[in-house]
């Protein structure tokens, strides 16, 4: 690997978020190594009989107190970063729920033993199984927490540490409890050891960490109420719930099941399993933490989790699968025997837990209750139900197909889910679960906040349009249609949103424009609901825009009026300017960076040399600038009956200081394109080597006024196509990786426009739309 390489690779690793998720990374790798030679010493001095029942009793020990806590862990991780001065009351807050919940857990876990864990009591005896359990799960409890709440003050390179410490504690206990012959040693020690390491983290953390946490995050603080904390740990405590159970019950299934000899085994398979499963939890883990403040770019964050949680997975899994008898030898031929295939199996399930385990931080950074709930959950189901059912079969093998087929058939729907692009029928059906979930998040409650008292009594109606980036639906009373409500929970999606808002404020205020806007939608109200921003707008009349388009005896007014209601706005608002510097950056390198980023590597020098062209053409060139639309296409227009457009929808892209010809251009050449059928990149570059006479005029005319210079109409076909793509790419991901159109509408234009605009071929041409 080349040294630039390394570096980059290494540099990578420098990101506050990736050091901390490596940093708890680490602290798991060796606290399972460290745990593998506390297990290998219990093995070497216990009869496998005694293992399995001191190991189905840590394992239930910490299933009970993994539910008890009410996933504490993860609320306190996503709301510490962003609580100010109020993160130790937060914390001291939730440590007194969970421990509460925890000893009462623990007690009625210990009473009912003698119905679902007969074995433990036989073993230690009903008393002090109940004081065990009473006093131990609240320990644990607290363990669990405090490495999350350390990675939310930006302190995870402590917990190796603390973990380490916590590892050799473990066994040097364990010794001492053999050497004083201490009845259920394994437990104690481990047990002890915890308490000792709980003791001092928290003295740590409530003393110094979380004040100094609170004083330097003031300025950034938010505030957390009961109500947030409450729907965030509604969806993710049932999840958890079912991820537990998954992960601590099914030891104790095996037990009661298969026999304590095989929850020996399972339970060494499972030590290996259980360190790969943590590293998507730590990098996940870290993730939330950066991330809490700015869900927003949380996508991008997941992507890279993905990516370096592979990177340090794969390797580990193939070899264990590959090299597991070898590795369980170290335990005994017993292990060796009973748990190869299933390690191997185990092993491989790891692989797409980074997947799934992503899924689920980046939902609960964004809130996103349907996914915290239904990713774990699934992932239990699935496990628990074919490990149960083969088990008798197949032992434990049994369990390690478990989680193989589960991991994979939830990865699989989470890769659908998140895909960058998708064919047509499949996208449309993961955008409708997307829309479906993001209303039922935004609810009545996105409406009210964003309607005010008129809207009272409304309700929501039929979903009007949306993707993968915003969803739109009819408001209004029963049975009527009065407004439309809009949700973004996407980075670009909300700053869209946003920028729509301002623009149709600022566009309705201004006097020049008193008598042009009733073609304009009014902003009702805006809101934001968790993640999602909100807002709602008055509905106008009138029919779709391609409707009218393709209608024969309508198409001819509808071009006309839709150029000269756009025009309008353009000479109301226009001043000249001669282009420099920032105007060729805004207008023709960046949206051309924007389009690089698609292109393959042979392309780019193109793009590079079309950039070059259409910036010696604009140069110097004194043009009107003014309000634009920035999206002017037949999509975005509503008509009357007889063809004139009734109304311009969707002002997402609107600028007060764009190049006003650029809507018109990408207008005609869209409105062309629709009409015959084709795609835009072919008639782009027809265009570009020839405007058709009557289009070049229509360019030439919206140009007209004292002292502006006429740029030729090819030039602007190709600025209205490059402003266009750049969007498209910009907006939305699965547009950006989407091969088909990448391949007619984005690089045809790239190869072949800047020869066209010089001495290109002419291509066929085809009779012109009429304006």
């Amino acid at each position: 690997m080349p040294g630039s390489r390394v570096a980059a690779l290494l540099n990578g690793w420098r990101a506050p978020q990736h050091r901390d998720g490596l940093a708890l990374v680490v602290s798991s790798g060796l606290s399972s190594a460290v745990g593998l030679l506390y297990w290998v010493l219990a093995a070497q001095m216990f009869p496998p009989d005694v293992v399995g029942v001191n190991a189905a009793g840590l394992s239930a020990l910490m299933l009970v107190g993994g539910i008890a806590h009410l996933n504490m862990s993860h609320a306190l991780l996503r709301f510490v970063p962003i609580a100010g001065a109020a993160s130790r009351r937060l914390v001291v807050l939730g440590y007194l729920v969970a421990v509460s919940v925890s000893a009462l857990a623990g007690t009625g876990f210990a009473l009912g033993a003698i119905w679902w864990a007969p074995e433990l009591v036989d073993v230690a005896g009903y008393g002090a199984l109940v004081g065990f359990f009473a006093v131990s799960c609240p320990v644990w409890t607290l363990f669990s927490l405090k490495d999350y709440i350390l990675t939310a003050v930006g302190k995870a390179t402590a917990v190796p540490v603390q973990n380490v410490v916590f590892s050799v504690l473990k066994i040097a206990l364990l010794i001492a409890v053999t050497l004083a012959a201490v009845p259920g040693g394994i437990a104690l020690s481990w047990v002890i050891a915890t308490a000792l390491v709980v003791l001092m983290a928290n003295v740590w953390l409530l003393v110094r960490l979380l004040p100094a946490h609170g004083a330097a995050t003031a300025d950034r603080a938010v505030p957390i109420t009961v109500g947030a904390v409450g729907r965030f740990l509604g969806a993710d405590y049932v999840g958890a719930l079912f991820w537990q159970a998954a992960l601590m019950g099914l030891p104790v299934l095996v037990l009661s099941r298969l026999g304590p000899e095989a929850a020996a085994a399972y339970n060494m398979v499972w030590q290996f399993g259980m360190a790969l499963y943590l590293v998507p939890s730590g990098m996940g883990q870290s993730m939330i933490a950066h991330n809490a403040a700015d869900p927003g770019k949380v996508e991008k964050a997941r992507r890279e989790t993905v990516r370096r949680g592979l990177m340090l997975v794969v390797p580990v899994a193939l070899v264990l699968a590959l090299g597991g008898q070898f590795v369980l030898a170290l335990f005994g031929k017993h292990y060796t025997e009973a748990g190869t295939g299933a390690l191997a199996l185990v092993a491989l399930s790891a692989i797409p837990n980074v997947i799934t385990g992503s899924a689920t931080s980046t939902a609960r950074v964004r809130q996103h209750r349907s996914v915290q709930f239904g990713v774990p959950t699934a992932l239990s189901v699935l496990a628990i139900g074919v490990s149960w059912t083969l088990m008798p079969r197949l032992g434990i093998l049994a369990v390690g197909l478990g989680w193989l087929i589960a991991q994979c058939v939830v990865a699989s729907v989470v890769l659908v889910m998140y895909a960058r692009w998708l064919p047509g029928p499949l996208a449309g059906w993961v955008d409708a679960l997307h829309n479906t979930a993001l209303l039922r998040r935004v609810g009545s409650d996105g409406l009210r906040r964003t309607g005010g008292p008129a809207t009272a009594g409304w309700e929501i109606g039929d979903r009007m349009g949306g993707g993968s980036e915003t969803v739109v639906v009819a408001v209004g009373p029963p049975g009527e249609r009065r407004a439309l409500l809009k949700a973004a929970d996407t980075a670009h999606g909300q700053h869209e949103l946003r920028q729509q808002t301002a623009a149709l404020a600022a566009l309705h205020a201004d006097p020049r424009l008193q008598h042009w806007t009733p073609l304009l939608p009014r902003v009702l109200g805006t809101a934001e609901v968790g993640d999602t921003y909100c807002s709602t707008e008055s509905m106008l009349p009138g029919g779709s825009g391609p409707e009218a388009l393709a209608d024969p005896a309508r198409r001819v007014p509808f071009l006309s009026s839709a150029v000269a209601a756009i025009s309008e706005l353009h000479r109301r608002t226009a001043t000249l300017r001669r282009v420099g510097d920032a105007e060729l950056d805004r207008w023709v390198h960046r949206p051309m960076a924007e389009v690089s980023r698609v292109l393959p590597a042979s392309l780019r020098p193109d793009a590079d040399r079309l950039a070059t062209v259409l910036d010696l053409r604009l140069r110097g060139q004194t043009v009107p600038v003014g309000w634009t639309h920035g999206d002017y296409l037949p999509v975005n227009l509503l008509a009357a009956p007889d063809g004139r457009v009734s109304a311009i929808v969707d002002w997402c892209t609107a600028e007060p200081d764009g190049l006003p010809v650029l809507d018109v251009a990408l207008f005609l050449a869209m409105a062309h394109a629709e009409v015959e059928g084709d795609e835009l990149g072919p008639l782009v570059l027809r265009w570009a080597a020839r405007t058709p006479p009557r289009e070049a005029e229509t360019l030439a005319r919206c140009q007209a006024a004292p002292g502006a210079s006429i740029v030729s109409p090819e030039v602007l076909v190709l600025l209205g196509w490059l402003q266009h793509v750049s969007q498209c790419v910009a907006r939305s991901d699965r547009m950006a990786a989407n091969p088909v159109w990448n391949r007619r509408n984005v690089r045809p234009v790239v190869r072949e426009a800047a020869d066209l605009l010089a001495s290109g071929p002419v291509p066929p041409a085809r009779s012109p739309v009429r304006a």
